[in-house]
């Protein structure tokens, strides 16, 4: 797909990065991603996301929670299923990210079910840190599964409004193929960000071991 004019000056602060151009732009707006949040991390994600031109679709009918309002949702949605929030407020964000689009993937807070194509970002924490656990295509089901398995909810307010900004940061950089088929992060207040060690499942550390000298 082309970019039309309008979309080359909205998205131009994208398109003028190396790694995006127009090309990448092309492929985040060709992309899709369903979100299953009710909380500020999984709402923030959907907002990054849609204001980059991926389509967002809201999954599940929990309601939303106290602290999701923010970049996407208004305090009136507070209670309301999330998914008939995002229908509303995404399309008011950003046209260009109504609707399914083509291809998928799911950002979703913890604790969560997965399922569908990837690119799977999960958001969560250890209850004094936040973290980003992501795979994939190519990416090992079964250690995401005991990576995330291992993790709690996401926390609120500031530290979880961060970490929905780099989970959507994340996402598309999967979608551009700019990140590894499987890894995860720390995020630390104020904003620090480590590395987040992968657990493997058993047939991945069998196979880790063989190629051990």
């Amino acid at each position: 797909m082309a970019l039309r004019e309008d979309q080359i000056l909205r998205y131009s602060r994208q398109i003028l990065l190396r790694d995006v151009g127009g090309r990448g732009q092309e492929a985040l707006l060709a992309g899709a991603t369903r979100v299953d949040a009710t909380g500020a991390s999984g709402m923030t994600a959907a907002a990054y996301l849609a204001g980059g031109g991926t389509p967002v679709s809201g999954t599940g009918s929990l309601p939303l929670g106290p602290w999701a309002p923010g970049f996407l949702v208004a305090a009136d949605d507070v209670g309301r299923p999330a998914a008939e929030a995002l229908s509303r407020g995404v399309p008011e964000l950003n046209p260009d990210a109504a609707g399914a689009g083509r291809g998928g993937g799911l950002v979703a807070e913890l604790p969560a079910a997965w399922s569908g194509e990837a690119p799977w970002v999960a958001l969560g924490g250890d209850g004094m840190r936040a973290a980003v656990v992501f795979r994939g295509p190519d990416g090992c089901v079964w250690c995401f599964g005991e990576t995330v398995r291992h993790l709690v909810q996401p926390p609120d307010g500031a530290l979880g409004v961060a970490l929905g900004a780099l989970g959507a940061l994340v996402f598309q950089r999967l979608r551009l193929g700019m990140e590894p088929a499987l890894g995860g992060r720390w995020l630390l207040a104020p904003g620090a960000v480590e590395p987040l060690e992968l657990r493997r499942c058993a047939r991945c550390a069998a196979s880790t071991e063989l190629l051990q000298p």
